[in-house]
C-alpha cells in the first residue's frame, strides 16, 4: 500500500462548480476522491477538464439531484459496481464503486429522506438496509476497503451544532441513525470519529440563516474503514475553506490520509463521545482548581468548561496558543504566568513578575493548571476563599514554542517567543532542583532586541495596567510595618490647618497647550490607606486652560468645547488668572438634585449652557506653577483659595468628605447618584489612569426571600450559596432571582445553617426554579427567612448581580418582600407594558416637527442575556443614533441580521423584505441586481426592522442611483482570536501606509467584534470586479511583504497567529457591516467610526456599545467620517502597476 490523501466532496453540481472543485484539487491534491451530488447526465461530465487537471474519473450521472464519481489522481479507477448491488431496480445514480491505487472504493450519495416521514423517508431506509447488506461483505474482504459519501445522516447530537431546528429532519431520525450505527457495529471504523473524538467536526452548513458564518454546521459526509485499512490511518479532517469561497457548495470535502506503513495512533478510539465526557477528560487535570473553588462564591470561571472550541469553520485546524500573565493581590502581589498547553494553561506564580533583563532571573512556582477561560478573568476573589484579593490580565498574546511543546515541558526546558501587547521576543522558562513542595521554576528573558537593562526600564513599575479594562491594582496596606498607639495612648490630633496654602514639590513652568486628565480605575471595594472621597459626576470631563485672559475649553479627548460652554469660559475668566489648568465636570442636576447624563445631553441640544454647572476638583497648573507634583491636598487646597474669589453659580467645588468611604458610599447610593471617587493623599497629578484616583460604583441593597441553599464546595463547609426570591408586584408569584454566595465567615455560616435545615421541603417555593447546572445540588427550603443582600443591579431576567449577603432580617414578613425600585417621577406618564407591546415615538428628518409612532411588540423581551438589554433598548439606541446612523445607510442596499430569540438563538441574514412588513422601507427590484434588494432612508423603516428582530444592518459599497459601480471597498483585518490587540494595531497602521503610498485616502472604524475595517471611498467608475480585484491584488501584496503578519487565503488554518485581510466583501452583493450598526455579541458593541490617532488609545474593536456609545459622540466635536463625502479618488495605472496589476 503507498501514501493516499482520500476525500470525499459533495460538489452540488458540477456544471456549476467546476471551477471551485478544480481550484481544490490544485491547491490540496487528493489522490482519491469521490463526488456526490453531480446533477449532470453522464454525457456532461467534464472528464476532458478532470483529465487536463490529472485526474482520471468514473462517473454515474444523473440529470436531476444525484449522480456519483470517482477520481484518481495521474491513474484511472477500475469499475467493480454502477448502481449498488441488490437495488439493482433503483432509478437514481446513487452509487459507484472501482479498484483505485490498490484500495476498494465505495462511493456513496445516500438519500436525503426529507420530508419525512413519508414515501422518501421509506426509500432511504429501503437503501439503507441494501447499503448494510453490501458492507458486510465489504467489511470481511482481505483488502483494504473505504466506503465514503455523503451518508445524509448525522451520527450523534455532537455532530451538529444545535439539534433545535432539525429535530424533525430525515438526517437525526432514529431509524436513521440506528442504520448508521448497524453499519459500525459489523466493524466498519468512522475514520474522523475514530481520531478526533472530541472534536466538534463540521462538514455541512447550510444556505440559511448565516449558518457558515456562525459556523452551525452537521457532519454528514463520512469516510468508513475496514479493519484492513484501519492500522494504516494516518490523519482526517475537513477542508472547510472550501465553503466559504465563492459560489461554494455547502457541503467542504472530507479526507483522511493513509500511511503505507501501520500506524500507531496517538489518539485512541473511543466507545462513546460526547459533550459531557470530553468536559470530563479536561477537567482531570483540573481537579486541584476545583478543589480549591467554591464557584458559588467566587467569580472565576469553572473547569468545568470543555478545551479550546476549534477555530471558527474548520474544526481540526491547528490554532495558535495564547498566553496571560495576572496580576494578582491577594496574600502577596504577585504575577502569575500562563501558557496554553494541552487544553488548558500551565501556571506559575512569579512573585517579581517578568524582568527585560537576560541577566534577572525571576522565580517562577510551578502551580495547578487553569481552564482556558481564565485567560480573561478580572475581578476580585472574595475573603476567605483561595486566592482572595484583586486580579487583572495584565499581559495577554500569543506564544510560539521553538521546539515541541509538550516534550519541552515534559523536560522542564521551554524556550519560546511572546507576541504580547506588553512582552515579546525570545523567553526561558526552566525547572530547577531547588526543594519545595511545589516545583521551582526561572523566568529569563532572552538576550534579543527586546531585552533591556532593569537599571534601565523596569516594565512591571512602568506598564501596571490591566490590557483587557480600566482597571489597575490598587496594592493592600500590608500589616505589621506601621506604628499603633499603644493601649490607654491617645493618638496625637492632626496638625492645625496652616494660613496660608502650602504646595510642596511646585516648580516653575510654562503652560502647555495640552494636558490629559488623569482617570480613576475602578475598584470593587475601598482600599486600605489614607483617602478622600468626592463624589462621582455623572456628566462631562472638561480641562479648563487659563493664559492671559483667554479661557479655552477641551474636553478628555482634547476637543475644543468653548464655544458650547459660553457661560462656564466667561465664569473661568472671572477668576482673573494669569494662566492655569483646571479640572473638573460639567454636571446637570435633575429635579431631584441628582446629576443627569441625559439632562445634560438635553441641555447642549437646546444650546442651554446656562443650566450647566461646571464642579471644580483639580488645579495641575497655577499661575506660571506646574502643581502636578504638589500633593493631591495641597492642589484642592489651593483651588479652594482660587474658587473664593468666584460668586458665579456656574462655577462650584467638589468637596471631599470625612466619612468612612462605606458610609459615604451608602449615602450616594440612596440618593441615585453614581458612586464616589478617590484621591489617596500624597498623590501627584499624572495624565493616565492612575491606582491613586479610584472609583467606586453604588450597589443596591434590599431583602429577598431565601428559597434555598446549595452543597459547599472547596474549602467552604455548611452550604455554599443561598437562592434567592422576589415576589412578582403584579402576579404576587415568588420568582427565582439568583444566588448570593460571598459576604459570609464561618461563625454566619454556622448559625445560617442552623436555621436552614428545619426550612427543608421537597419542592421549590418559586414557580420558575432554576434547571440544569444551575439546579445541582440545591436544597429547598419554606420561604419564611429573609437576607439582606447588596448587588450591582437585577438583570432583565430578574437575577441578581455581584451580590454580596449583608445579614438576616425577620422584622419583615416574607410574603411582602418585592423588588424596591425608584419612584417614577409623578408627571411623567408611562403606558401599561401588560400587553406586551408599546409604541416607539421617532423622530422625524429637520424640517418635519411631527412624529411618527412605530408598535413594538415584546419591549421588555431581553435580547441580550449578557447585558440584560431588551428590544425596546436596542430601539431607543437606533433613534438617539439616527442622526449618525442614517447617513450611513442613506441609498444603500441593506441586508439585515435578525435574531428573533435574542443573540443566543438562530440568527437570519436577510437580503431581501420578503415577509418582513416594515414600514417605510424602499425596494429596488431584480432587474437592477438579479434579486429585489431593500433600502432604509428613514426612522421609520430603521425602527420597523427592530420591530422585526433586527440587530445587525449590513450594507453595499454602492449606492441605488449606480450599483453596477462600487464608491468604495472595505478591507476587513480579521484576526487569530488569540492575538493580542497591539498586534492589530500595528496590523492597521501598516495596512494604511500601503494605502498612503499608494495615494489612496482611507478611513477607520471598529467592526464591533476583534478586528478593523478599513474603508476606501472612491468616485464610482470602475465596476465590480475591477474594483474586487484591485483589493484583492493590495491584500496579496501585503501578506507577500509580510508573510508572518498577514494572510491573504480565508480561512482558520491560514490566519493561525497572524491576520487575515478580508478583500472577499468588495464583490457584487457583499455587505459588510455598517457603521453606527449594533452587532449580535455579548453586550450588543457597535461598529464605530473613529480617528487613525484613536487606534492605538482603544484597547478593543468591542469597546463601544449601544449603552455607551452616546457619551463617545457627545464627546466629538468632528465626525471621524467628515471629509469622507468630499474625498475624491479613483483607482489609476499607476497604482495597479505599483501592486502588480497590469
Amino acid at each position: 500500500m503507498q501514501n493516499l490523501k482520500i476525500a470525499t466532496f459533495n460538489v452540488n453540481g458540477i456544471g456549476a462548480r467546476l471551477p471551485n472543485l478544480l481550484q481544490w484539487l490544485e491547491k490540496e491534491r487528493p489522490d482519491i476522491v469521490c463526488l456526490q451530488e453531480l446533477k449532470a447526465q453522464d454525457k456532461a461530465f467534464p472528464a476532458g477538464d478532470l483529465e487536463a487537471a490529472g485526474y482520471g474519473s468514473l462517473h454515474h450521472g444523473q440529470a436531476a439531484w444525484n449522480g456519483v464519481a470517482i477520481l484518481a489522481r495521474d491513474s484511472e479507477p477500475l469499475l467493480i459496481h454502477k448502481g449498488l448491488p441488490g437495488a439493482e431496480d433503483d432509478t437514481q445514480s446513487r452509487y459507484l464503486e472501482a479498484a483505485v491505487h490498490g484500495v476498494i472504493v465505495g462511493c456513496l450519495y445516500l438519500p436525503n429522506g426529507n420530508p419525512q416521514p413519508g414515501p422518501k423517508f421509506d426509500y432511504k431506509l429501503r437503501w439503507f438496509e441494501h447499503l448494510i447488506a453490501h458492507a458486510e461483505t465489504l467489511q470481511a474482504s482481505e483488502h483494504p476497503v473505504v466506503l465514503a459519501g455523503d451518508y445524509n445522516v448525522v451520527p450523534t447530537d455532537f455532530d451538529i451544532y444545535n439539534t433545535r431546528s432539525w429535530l424533525k429532519d430525515a438526517l437525526l431520525q432514529p431509524e436513521s441513525r440506528e442504520c448508521f450505527q448497524r453499519l459500525l457495529s459489523q466493524g466498519w471504523i468512522d475514520s474522523v470519529r475514530h481520531l478526533y473524538p472530541e472534536e466538534r467536526v463540521y462538514t455541512f452548513w447550510d444556505y440559511f440563516r448565516q449558518h457558515w458564518q456562525k459556523n452551525s454546521g452537521l457532519r454528514i459526509d463520512h469516510l468508513l474503514l475496514n479493519p484492513v485499512l484501519v492500522p494504516h490511518l494516518k490523519n482526517a479532517g475537513v477542508d472547510a475553506w472550501v465553503r466559504g469561497e465563492e459560489h461554494a457548495s455547502d457541503h467542504a470535502p472530507t479526507w483522511i490520509e493513509i500511511s503505507s506503513r501501520k500506524t500507531r495512533s496517538k489518539r485512541k478510539p473511543k466507545e462513546k463521545t460526547s459533550d459531557a465526557q470530553a468536559a470530563t477528560q479536561t477537567s482531570n487535570t483540573l481537579d486541584e482548581y476545583n478543589r480549591k473553588r467554591d464557584f458559588d462564591a467566587t467569580s472565576e470561571p469553572s473547569g468545568a468548561a470543555t478545551k479550546r472550541k476549534p477555530a471558527k469553520n474548520k474544526t481540526v485546524e491547528p490554532a495558535a496558543l495564547q498566553f496571560c500573565i495576572q496580576k494578582h493581590d491577594a496574600t502577596r502581589l504577585h504575577y502569575d504566568f500562563r501558557l496554553e498547553l494541552d487544553g488548558n494553561l500551565k501556571s506559575w506564580a512569579v512573585p517579581k513578575g517578568p524582568s527585560l533583563d537576560p541577566k534577572s532571573k525571576r522565580l517562577a512556582v510551578h502551580v495547578e493548571d487553569h481552564p482556558l477561560d481564565y485567560a480573561t478573568f478580572e475581578g476580585t476573589i472574595p475573603q476567605g476563599h483561595y486566592g482572595a484579593g484583586d486580579v487583572i490580565v495584565w499581559d495577554r498574546g500569543i506564544w510560539k514554542s521553538l521546539f515541541d511543546p509538550a516534550e519541552a515541558y515534559a523536560k522542564g526546558r521551554l524556550k519560546f517567543e511572546l507576541q504580547g501587547e506588553k512582552l515579546g521576543g525570545i523567553w526561558n522558562l526552566v525547572k530547577t532542583h531547588i526543594p519545595g513542595k511545589q516545583e521551582q521554576w526561572f523566568l529569563i528573558k532572552h538576550q534579543d532586541e527586546f531585552a533591556r537593562p532593569e537599571s534601565d526600564y523596569d516594565i512591571v513599575k512602568a506598564e501596571s495596567h490591566s490590557v483587557l479594562s480600566e482597571r489597575t491594582i490598587v496594592q493592600k496596606k500590608r500589616s505589621g510595618k506601621s506604628a499603633q498607639p499603644k493601649t490607654g495612648e491617645k493618638a496625637p490630633a492632626p496638625p492645625a490647618k496652616p494660613r496660608t496654602t502650602q504646595l510642596d514639590n511646585a516648580h516653575p513652568s510654562d503652560l502647555p497647550d495640552s494636558l490629559k486628565p488623569e482617570l480613576a480605575t475602578l475598584v470593587d471595594s475601598a482600599p486600605d490607606g489614607d483617602w478622600r472621597y468626592e463624589i462621582k459626576f455623572d456628566g462631562y470631563r472638561i480641562m479648563a486652560r487659563v493664559d492671559q485672559g483667554k479661557v479655552q475649553l477641551f474636553t478628555r479627548n482634547g476637543h475644543d468645547w468653548t464655544h458650547k460652554l459660553p457661560r462656564q469660559a466667561e465664569a473661568i475668566a472671572g477668576l482673573a488668572l494669569e494662566s492655569g489648568w483646571l479640572d473638573g465636570e460639567m454636571v446637570v442636576a435633575n429635579e431631584q438634585g441628582v446629576p443627569d447624563f441625559q439632562a445634560l445631553q438635553n441641555a447642549f441640544e437646546l444650546g442651554r449652557s446656562g443650566n450647566i454647572i461646571f464642579y471644580l476638583f483639580d488645579m495641575p497648573f497655577l499661575n506660571g506653577m506646574d502643581l502636578r507634583e504638589v500633593p493631591v491636598e495641597q492642589r484642592r487646597e489651593a483651588l479652594t483659595k482660587v474658587l473664593e474669589r468666584s460668586e458665579d453659580e456656574v462655577l462650584r467645588y467638589s468637596e471631599d468628605f470625612a466619612e468612612t468611604p462605606e458610609a459615604l458610599l451608602n449615602s450616594a447610593c440612596q440618593m441615585q447618584m453614581e458612586g464616589l471617587i478617590g484621591k489617596r493623599v500624597g498623590s501627584p497629578y499624572v495624565s493616565r489612569r492612575s491606582g491613586d484616583w479610584i472609583k467606586l460604583k453604588c450597589k443596591r441593597r434590599q431583602e429577598f426571600v431565601v428559597v434555598g441553599y446549595t452543597e459547599p464546595k472547596g474549602s467552604r463547609s455548611k452550604f455554599g450559596a443561598l437562592l434567592l426570591g422576589l415576589h412578582d408586584v403584579d402576579s404576587g408569584e415568588l420568582k427565582y432571582a439568583g444566588k448570593v454566595g460571598t459576604g459570609f465567615n464561618q461563625v454566619t455560616l454556622n448559625t445560617i445553617y442552623e436555621q436552614l435545615t428545619p426550612l427543608e421541603a421537597k419542592k421549590p417555593a418559586v414557580v420558575n426554579p432554576p434547571t440544569g447546572f444551575e439546579a445541582k445540588d440545591v436544597h429547598w427550603l419554606k420561604p419564611s427567612l429573609l437576607a439582606e443582600v447588596a448587588f450591582a443591579e437585577i438583570t432583565k431576567d430578574g437575577s441578581v448581580r455581584h451580590a454580596v449577603f449583608q445579614g438576616l432580617r425577620n422584622d419583615k414578613p416574607a410574603k411582602s418582600i418585592i423588588e424596591e425600585r425608584p419612584a417614577p417621577a409623578p408627571e411623567v406618564e408611562r403606558k401599561s407594558e401588560e400587553n406586551q407591546s408599546t409604541e416607539v415615538k421617532a423622530k422625524r428628518k429637520a424640517g418635519d416637527d411631527g412624529s411618527t409612532k412605530i408598535r413594538l411588540t415584546h419591549p421588555q423581551r431581553v435580547i441580550d442575556p449578557s447585558s440584560g438589554s431588551t428590544k425596546r433598548d436596542l430601539a431607543d439606541y437606533y433613534i438617539g443614533i439616527s442622526d449618525w446612523l442614517l447617513p450611513q445607510l442613506l441609498n444603500r442596499p441593506v441586508a439585515l441580521v435578525r435574531a428573533p430569540d435574542g443573540i443566543g438563538g438562530e440568527l437570519f441574514f436577510q437580503k431581501n423584505a420578503e415577509r418582513l412588513a416594515i414600514p417605510g422601507i424602499e425596494i429596488i427590484g431584480k432587474e437592477e441586481t438579479g434579486h429585489p434588494v431593500m433600502l432604509i432612508n428613514n426612522i421609520e423603516a430603521l425602527i420597523g426592522a427592530v420591530q422585526m428582530s433586527t440587530i445587525e444592518l449590513h450594507t453595499w459599497n454602492a449606492v441605488s442611483k449606480d450599483l453596477h459601480r462600487p464608491d468604495r471597498f472595505i478591507l476587513d483585518l480579521d484576526p487569530d482570536p488569540a492575538l493580542p490587540w497591539k498586534s492589530m494595531v500595528e496590523a492597521t497602521q501598516l495596512t494604511l501606509t500601503v494605502l498612503d503610498e499608494l495615494g489612496l485616502k482611507s478611513f477607520l472604524k471598529t467592526s464591533g467584534g476583534k478586528g478593523i475595517h478599513i474603508v476606501v471611498p472612491l468616485t464610482p467608475k470602475a465596476d465590480w470586479d475591477t474594483v474586487k480585484s484591485f483589493s484583492h491584488s493590495i491584500v496579496k501584496h501585503i501578506a507577500n511583504l509580510l508573510p508572518d503578519r498577514f494572510s491573504a487565503v480565508s480561512g482558520p488554518k491560514n490566519r493561525v497567529g497572524r491576520i487575515f485581510i478580508d478583500y472577499l466583501r468588495n464583490g457584487l452583493g457583499a455587505t459588510t457591516i455598517c457603521a453606527y450598526s449594533a452587532r449580535t455579541r455579548d453586550g450588543l458593541p457597535v461598529s464605530v467610526p473613529i480617528f487613525r490617532d484613536e487606534l492605538k488609545e482603544i484597547k478593543g474593536a468591542n469597546v463601544w456599545n449601544i449603552q455607551n456609545l452616546h457619551q463617545r459622540l457627545g464627546e466629538l466635536d468632528v465626525d471621524p467620517w467628515a471629509d469622507m463625502p468630499k474625498t475624491k479618488q479613483t483607482i489609476t495605472a499607476q497604482m495597479r502597476k505599483r501592486i502588480g496589476l497590469k
